[in-house]
């Protein structure tokens, strides 16, 4: 009885082990770290007469980030490699293709040039 009851502790062991390897990234520290990340920064303008515009989400590699009142944004925590930059809203359409960036961990990379945006924006306020 007791060589059975050894045997099962000894395999929830190792089941615990395997999934603490796999979560950990396969025991080589491979999930990524604030040390593999870097960060994108930018601005969200309106494509008409260049209007910082608000509240656009924007997400490279899954993160996200809310633009300022001026438009500007700065998405972090994002791995190093090449990605898209994708703008959205609910009132508002990114301009052509999502801009790509190169992330370098540790620095902040600044979009070259503004988002463009195109729409018909959110709806005036009602009048008193």
């Amino acid at each position: 009885m007791h060589r059975n009851r050894r045997r099962t502790i000894g395999v929830v062991i190792a089941a615990i082990a395997l999934v603490g390897w796999l979560v950990t990234g396969c025991g080589g520290g491979g999930g990524v770290t604030p040390a593999d990340t870097g960060s994108v920064s930018g601005t969200v303008v309106l494509l008409d007469n260049g209007t910082p515009l608000v509240d656009v989400t924007v997400t490279v590699d899954g993160r996200q980030a809310v633009s300022d009142n001026d438009g500007n944004f700065t998405v972090t925590g994002v791995p190093a490699g090449s990605w898209e930059v994708v703008a959205t809203s609910s009132f508002w359409d990114q301009v052509g293709d999502p801009p790509e960036v190169v992330v370098i961990a540790g620095q902040t990379t600044a979009l070259s040039a503004p988002i463009l945006m195109t729409g018909y924006g959110p709806p005036p306020p009602p009048e008193p």
